[in-house]
């Protein structure tokens, strides 16, 4: 038995003839009494008593028709739920979100676009520094991330740039200078520094240390942060100087100052990352919103 002869069965259960039936569903009438009479011999009993007026469903057609019915609509239900599966409507995806503040308003863009295009997709969110989230991606924890970097000599990733950003250094709006703020990296020397500690970002971590070696002289780490939000509050403390990206200058009080200097000449180039051979078919859902609507190589946050 199989969906075909039920779905037979129901036509003619429901026109109570087979010739009516055999027009429904567009087959000769005799290759339809056929399969019916395969479906009862399968079962062992009859589905329909014959008579001059037509054909009645027998007890155990009665009981058929309820199961068939049943059957046929979970049947459809399949096909329609691995169709939109396959369509990236539904399913579910894990995305990594960086532990930047200012991307609150481009991240939300996204998230809110994809969202409307295919709600039935589920979200899994967290807040990853760059280098987890390149360590889970392998993994399969995570499907795709907002990151800082990747290994871009690595085949195992793909990606797509978000938008680009300069770094400031920022410090203490009261800290004395002869000429009203630093003109160079080296006028640092000296003063304490707020840093990202290495293990926390090492590629990012050593970037930018190579902007200080060039300087002639390392940071003299006085305290550690977390983030752009922790540092650009250890700064408004006044416990030390530190490099943030421009767009931190938004949700600075006015106890910060920041100065572009010619000699730190690190961007950021910020990323949506994945596995190249993830073939999930929400995640490219995701990433066609991102490319169309949010994805920009020459953006900047203002």
């Amino acid at each position: 038995m199989d969906l075909r002869q039920l779905r037979y069965f129901v036509a003619v259960a429901e026109r109570g003839s087979i010739s009516l039936a055999a027009q429904s569903v567009h087959i000769a009438q005799p290759a339809l009494t056929r399969q019916i009479q395969a479906l009862e011999e399968e079962l062992g009993t009859a589905v329909f008593e014959r008579t001059t007026r037509g054909v009645h469903l027998t007890e155990a057609g009665k009981q058929l028709l309820v199961d068939a019915n049943r059957l046929l609509g979970d049947a459809t239900a399949a096909m329609e739920r691995a169709q939109r599966a396959g369509r990236g409507e539904i399913g579910h995806l894990t995305i990594a979100l960086p532990v930047m503040l200012t991307l609150r308003s481009l991240l939300a863009d996204a998230l809110r676009l994809f969202r409307r295009d295919a709600p039935g997709v589920s979200l899994t969110l967290s807040h990853l520094l760059s280098d987890a989230q390149i360590e889970l991606l392998p993994t399969g924890r995570l499907d795709a991330g907002f990151t800082l970097f990747r290994p871009l000599d690595d085949p195992a990733f793909k990606g797509i740039p978000i938008y680009s950003e300069k770094m400031l250094v920022a410090y203490p709006a009261d800290w004395h200078w002869d000429n009203g703020g630093p003109d160079s990296l080296r006028e640092l020397a000296g003063r304490d520094f707020i840093w990202l500690p290495r293990h926390a970002a090492p590629v990012w971590h050593d970037r930018l240390i190579h902007c200080f070696f060039k300087a002639g002289f390392v940071p003299r780490s006085s305290i550690q942060g977390v983030d752009v939000g922790s540092m650009l509050t250890l700064v408004a403390a006044g416990l030390g100087c530190t490099v943030l990206p421009d767009s931190a200058t938004r949700a600075a009080p006015p106890t910060v100052a920041f100065k572009e200097l010619p000699d730190l000449d690190v961007v950021q180039h910020w990323e949506l990352v994945w596995r190249a051979d993830n073939q999930s078919a929400p995640l490219e859902r995701f990433i066609d919103i991102v490319t169309n609507h949010v994805a920009d190589p020459g953006r900047r946050l203002v």
